[in-house]
């Protein structure tokens, strides 16, 4: 009997093991999904492709991870990884390249850069490395089930089960904050690398590649441990960073099966619920910057997907997560490029194709349709969780529209490509900029009217520049930056041809108020700003514009070098030369497309993988882009021109100042854009004020009256 015993208990001891090394993937695609996808690869070309193409990644690991970085080995880097913002050249911004094994050279001059932090930036880009290595060779061991892709990424994770408990705590600045980490020197990148480590474990610990004992090491000292240390951090509103943690919660908790962890990431106090019901107003992300909202926007994704898996429907019982895929197209301007609004450069919503393969998959929603429309099938994501096919759609025809309390309102022409998006909604959190009232305007194929966009974070010019309002097109009272605050909607109508806004700032001043309208036509744009002091005293009103170009002063002044503030960025105001007018203001800035900067999103990049082939951009023609400036007059006005710095370029972005003082000021002012062959007729245009107060602009062929009281008015007589 107690041999009986003794076999039947070592039966099921065996059955146990054998269910654990049966285990299937469950994580983001089960055995049933890579059967399917196998089948889809059979007979769709793009399909097909994005297959080679990973097994070809799998095939060359680990040679290109040792040529890349220049090691004999490749195990995990020896400490924990740094801060990428500080990986820049110190004067532009510009990113540094790697040339290993241990240099780290500024493209534009060609210094190298040693020591801390630039190598240990290098050590967390070993860690993105292989962590990408490590779900590709997860990948090609299901589809191929060869034995050899799973045996490779058990070494990854076996080393970093050696390793990562070996690691110190450290935060940005080489401190053990409580926003670092271990392998890397925050919690928002340890979370990127958590969900990938996760995710490979899912796909082969059902392999005989791991023992027993290494899976519960794995689990124990890198799943659990890294869990721990990134859910220490931010129970606040961090925003996309706590969306990563929640992600990295959620791939931990749904591959080991631990619900207090899976309740923290999509029920906990800022889950993925709390995230969608206070970070996302009519679609828009709480940071107000494209970049990161699509930085979110990926581990909210992620999460749906894990859980859906689960039986849970974050897609319909959330609507906000569609409503976030859905916001970019009510202010996305002619080329599908988004505003560069608060810490983000000007996004491509194009190159996001990849996100809304997940979505559209899991949602069926028409309108998606058209951003996938403009990308081949090329990313990964559509081969793993794409439709098989995706419906021809017809291209929705984009239109004027307002978002009353995201705070954006978008005007656009029905007859060309003028369009001007203006932002007064909330400030945006640690990414938002002073810039209430501030706005972007593309014409004739090109974002004119510019925002700086944002340096590397590290660099001191992302402090005293990327946020100031006098780097935007907007107001500056007394020199001084607006306060964080939240603008209102005051009026917005869209008439026939035309469309108006008029919004106030809100309290980013407590001794002044401020106001902004703003009428689009297919001919110009007519700004009016109302400064009102509401203390009773004398301030200075300071009106910005920076364009795209070269900048000459049409009006006939008598112009000497000026002297600005050495705070709130006016430091960074070169070259600038002033002269005072009591007549009307005209400026001409002359710009072609390689003039026209585009700095790309500050987020740095943290896909299912990162290196997706994307379709190259269709480019304008090269031709001279022509905006002129009208300014209405009044009194003792000031005159201010000069340089500005605009990243993403080699040239600064020029400027102009008008500077205005006294217990009100108002700022009347008319935009007109033109190419090589109409900037004759646009030149012809005229502006002024009537004596009933309203506005005219008389031009070849029309003559308009603007009136900006409650109700916009606009009487157009073609002639």
């Amino acid at each position: 009997m107690r041999i009986i015993r003794c076999l039947c208990v070592a039966f099921l001891l065996l059955r146990v093991v054998g269910r654990a090394h049966g285990q299937s993937p469950s994580l983001f695609l089960s055995e049933e999904d890579f059967k399917a996808r196998q089948q889809l690869a059979q007979h769709e070309t793009w399909a097909h492709d994005s297959l080679r193409a990973l097994i070809q990644e799998a095939d060359d690991f680990p040679h290109a991870y040792k040529t890349r970085f220049g090691v004999a080995d490749a195990a995990p880097p020896p400490e924990g990884g740094q801060w990428l913002h500080w990986y820049a050249c110190p004067e532009t911004g510009t990113p540094l390249q790697f040339h290993p094994p241990d240099q780290n050279i500024c493209p534009e001059t060609g210094k190298n850069f040693t020591g801390y932090p630039y190598d240990h930036v290098v050590y967390q880009l070993r860690n993105d490395a292989l962590a990408e290595a490590a779900v590709a060779l997860g990948l090609a061991f299901r589809f191929t089930h060869k034995e050899e892709y799973a045996q490779k990424a058990a070494g990854i994770l076996k080393d970093y089960a050696r390793v990562y408990p070996t690691y110190a705590l450290h935060d940005n600045y080489g401190k053990a904050g409580p926003n670092g980490a271990k392998a890397y020197s925050q919690t928002l990148d340890e979370s990127i690398w958590l969900i990938k480590i996760a995710w490979t474990y899912d796909l082969i610990r059902g392999t005989n590649a791991l023992s027993t004992a290494e899976k519960q090491e794995i689990e124990d000292k890198v799943l659990r441990a890294s869990a721990a240390m990134v859910s220490k951090a931010h129970k606040e509103p961090t925003y996309n960073i706590q969306s990563w943690i929640n992600g990295a919660l959620a791939a931990v908790g749904f591959t080991l099966n631990d619900k207090a962890l899976i309740r923290e990431a999509i029920d906990g106090p800022i889950g993925f619920r709390y995230q969608m019901h206070h970070f996302v107003t009519e679609g828009f992300w709480a940071e107000g910057a494209w970049g990161y909202q699509f930085y979110a926007m990926r581990p909210l994704t992620m999460t749906a997907q894990m859980a859906a898996r689960k039986g849970i429907d974050l897609w319909k019982q959330e609507p906000n997560l569609s409503a976030l895929f859905h916001s970019p197209l009510g202010v996305l301007l002619p080329d599908g490029r988004l505003p560069a609004f608060n810490d983000s450069g000007s996004v491509d919503l194009y190159e996001q194709a990849y996100l809304y393969e997940v979505a559209y998959a899991a949602t069926s929603d028409p309108a998606l349709l058209p951003v996938l429309e403009h990308r081949a099938r090329s990313n990964r994501e559509a081969f793993l969780f794409g439709a098989e096919h995706l419906p021809h759609t017809v291209e929705p025809k984009l239109t004027s529209t307002v978002f009353p309390e995201a705070g954006y309102a978008t005007l656009r022409s029905p007859s060309n490509d003028l369009t001007v998006v203006m932002k007064f909604g909330p400030h945006g959190g640690a990414h938002g900029h002073f810039d209430k009232l501030n706005f972007v305007l593309f014409a004739n194929g090109q974002t004119l009217a510019v925002d700086p966009g944002t340096y590397p974070y590290g660099l001191p010019i992302h402090r005293e520049w990327d946020s100031m309002t006098v780097a935007h097109n907007t107001i500056s009272v007394d020199q001084q930056r607006q306060d964080a605050a939240t603008g209102k909607l005051l009026n917005w109508r869209a008439g026939d041809g035309w469309t108006a806004v008029s919004a106030d700032a809100g309290p980013v001043y407590t001794m002044a108020h401020l106001r902004r309208t703003m009428l689009l036509t297919p001919n110009y744009v007519l700004i009016l700003d109302e400064c009102e002091s509401v203390d009773g005293q004398a301030h200075t009103f300071d009106w910005a514009y920076h364009n795209a170009g070269m900048e000459s002063l049409v009006s006939s002044l008598q112009m000497k070098p000026s002297t600005l503030s050495t705070a709130n960025g006016y430091q960074h105001l070169g070259n600038s030369n002033e002269g005072i007018t009591s007549k009307a203001i005209a400026v001409r800035f002359i710009s072609q497309t390689a003039d026209v900067h585009e700095p790309v999103s500050n987020s740095t990049p943290a896909t299912y993988r990162s290196n997706d082939a994307l379709q190259p951009r269709s480019k304008v023609q090269s031709s001279n882009i022509e905006l002129n400036l009208q300014m209405l007059s009044a009194p003792a006005t000031e005159v201010i021109i000069g340089d500005a710095p605009a990243r993403g370029s080699k040239n600064p972005a020029p400027f102009v100042l008008v500077r205005r003082s006294g217990t009100s000021a108002t700022f009347a002012t008319l935009l007109t854009a033109a190419d090589e062959q109409t900037s004759g007729t646009t030149r012809k245009i005229t502006f002024k004020q009537t004596a009933r107060g309203k506005y005219q602009v008389e031009g070849p062929g029309f003559s308009d009256i603007f009136s900006a009281g409650e109700s916009f008015n606009l009487q157009h007589r073609v002639e």
